[in-house]
């Protein structure tokens, strides 16, 4: 079959690789990669040289895309993170549709940053769900294949990063087969029993650290945020001196406690384990990788001795103290 490739991240360049050696790549439409992306329009538009075919670099649907697509005469779009809703003058000019990537366990989980709000949620397993598209609609159409990773109370979001970049090529490249044999099933979204809802997107400030949530919200925070994201956050005055500090490893110490404390207090640092313990607005959560903001990544149980850290900032105070500099000035 003759394919387009359509979208961002090294799941579509993976996917396209993969692919291309039973089909044809017609051509490679891409846009400016994310910073969380491992491949940029640069990798993309290196494949399209290696496979010998079309390469495009837009952040939008223009007359010259349109004219490369049609141009390739192209059977099927693969398509993943393409930065717009596609409408039925991209949709219908392939005679499969357009095959999309969608790391939620549709119809549930529509939209964007699906796999962070999965694991904020609590929830107990994600799914790659590859559907057809539906000109105009996010989300929608036949479900052609799913696949689920089971998540853990530990599970983080690097970990299913890497699970949906070992399994999307696959996930793919076994619908196109079957398309091609004539042999692909369908099922209808409307047909589930789960309700449909969109997710909407997170930027780096949503990952900040409320000290007043719960040990497993804030656990939940620090799993959805880590790498290749930007990470979990607060602020921590070590020796006067104000420090953005990134949580990228905890665990739960306990979900309830009776011991009495303010939240974001650090009441207990192990140096054998190298955890420091943080009272939180319910229960204690150990902080087990931490980062200073354009430092190195450290154990803060064997970095830390007191207990009178706090994390967190009392502006009341700070505002107080650039006053006092302001007027001495």
């Amino acid at each position: 079959m003759r394919i387009v490739i359509l979208g961002r991240t090294e799941y579509l360049f993976e996917t396209a690789e993969l692919l291309s050696k039973e089909h044809e790549i017609a051509a490679i439409v891409t846009a400016r990669a994310m910073p969380e992306h491992d491949k940029n329009e640069q990798d993309f538009e290196q494949l399209a040289k290696q496979l010998n075919c079309r390469f495009y670099n837009s952040n939008r649907v223009d007359e010259k895309l349109l004219n490369i697509i049609k141009g390739s005469n192209a059977d099927v779009c693969i398509s993943l993170n393409w930065v717009t809703v596609l409408k039925d003058d991209v949709i219908g000019l392939f005679k499969h549709g357009i095959l999309n990537a969608h790391f939620g366990d549709l119809p549930s989980y529509r939209g964007n940053a699906v796999i962070n709000w999965a694991i904020l949620n609590n929830e107990k397993q994600i799914a790659i769900t590859i559907h057809r598209m539906v000109a105009g609609e996010i989300d929608s159409g036949n479900i052609l294949r799913k696949k689920y990773m089971q998540i853990e109370s530990n599970t983080s979001i690097g970990e299913v990063v890497s699970f949906c970049k070992e399994y999307t090529p696959q996930l793919f490249t076994e619908v196109v087969n079957e398309i091609a044999a004539g042999t692909l099933k369908e099922i209808n979204q409307n047909s589930l029993p789960q309700t449909a809802f969109r997710c909407y997107p997170r930027v780096p400030e949503n990952s900040k650290i409320d000290w007043n949530s719960s040990a497993e919200e804030i656990h939940a925070l620090v799993r959805a945020s880590a790498k290749p994201y930007s990470g979990a956050y607060s602020y921590i005055k070590i020796n006067g001196e104000i420090k953005k500090i990134y949580i990228w490893k905890s665990e739960i110490k306990c979900k309830e406690t009776s011991d009495i404390g303010v939240p974001g207090s650090i009441i207990n640092n192990d140096k054998t384990k190298g955890v420091s313990s943080v009272y939180t607005g319910k229960g204690i959560l150990d902080i087990v990788e931490a980062q200073y903001e354009n430092e190195e990544v450290f154990m803060p149980g064997k970095i830390w001795k007191s207990i009178r850290l706090h994390f967190g900032i009392d502006l009341e105070e700070e505002i107080i103290n650039l006053y006092k500099l302001y007027n001495k000035s």
